[in-house]
């Protein structure tokens, strides 16, 4: 497992410069099958005492990506979140000795919220799944569309899913559509992640008392310009979302 973050492909890439294909996903052996049907139900006892939230549901895994002339190129298959837990979370170090073409990577899909030159980031709840007490970006892994088309609106439409979720946000609080600031490997999860940028109209901490405590405990607000002095620790993700932000910034790109 590699230890530092992978910039797989780096934007901004607007809606309009992301194109979307779909292929299909291999079912695992009947032996693989089994050991992540019997993990998966051991872990979701396991969630059970510990008063944590843990659930099964289609998602979107990257099969592959590229980048000519602008545009970036994204193909996707349908696996679940229980085989993502199972393979790439959880009993990682067994499958890479054993079985490493059964891993299954989910395709995470997050945002970067700013308002000027402050940055807003999710401390996670103790009950989620990964980076507990952590520092992220708002969004998560990406469901499986319901519609499967070349059209990338269904990143957005999830993103707006999200924020609506966990923040009680709309589109009509973003001063303009999110643009996808890097598709990013994060080197604890393993699994790639789609990193967008949305600017707000107000400041988030106005919207304190919409958050969900399910999912996170505070919001945390830092500069762009500078570094987490205090507090709980960021995701390695969220540090390269908020570098590339003033990047760009001082490059007049965003």
């Amino acid at each position: 497992m590699k230890k530092t973050l992978e910039i797989l492909a780096s934007g901004p890439f607007t809606i309009e410069q992301i194109t979307v294909a779909y292929t299909q996903h291999l079912p695992p052996p009947p032996n693989i099958a089994r050991r992540v049907d019997r993990r998966w139900a051991e872990f979701m006892a396991e969630a059970r005492r510990d008063g944590r939230t843990l659930f099964n549901a289609p998602v979107a895994c990257l099969k592959s990506f590229s980048t000519a002339a602008g545009i970036l190129y994204l193909e996707l298959a349908q696996t679940d979140y229980k085989t993502f837990l199972v393979t790439t979370l959880r009993d990682r170090a067994w499958f890479e000795a054993n079985s490493p073409a059964a891993m299954t990577p989910a395709l995470g899909n997050s945002i970067l919220l700013t308002h000027g030159d402050t940055a807003y980031l999710g401390v996670r709840s103790n009950r989620v799944a990964a980076y507990p007490r952590w520092a992220h970006l708002f969004g998560g892994v990406l469901d499986w569309p319901t519609r499967a088309n070349s059209a990338a609106e269904i990143f957005l439409e999830h993103l707006y899913k999200e924020l609506e979720e966990e923040l009680g946000l709309t589109i009509d609080d973003l001063t303009a559509p999110p643009t996808l600031l890097a598709v990013m490997r994060d080197p604890v999860l393993a699994q790639p992640e789609l990193a967008w940028h949305g600017e707000l109209k107000q400041p988030l901490t106005l919207r304190l008392n919409a958050l969900n405590v399910e999912e996170h405990d505070t919001i945390l607000a830092l500069p762009i310009a500078g570094g987490l002095t205090a507090g709980p620790p960021a995701t390695p993700v969220s540090w390269a979302a908020i570098d590339r932000v003033r990047q760009l910034n001082d490059n007049g790109l965003l």
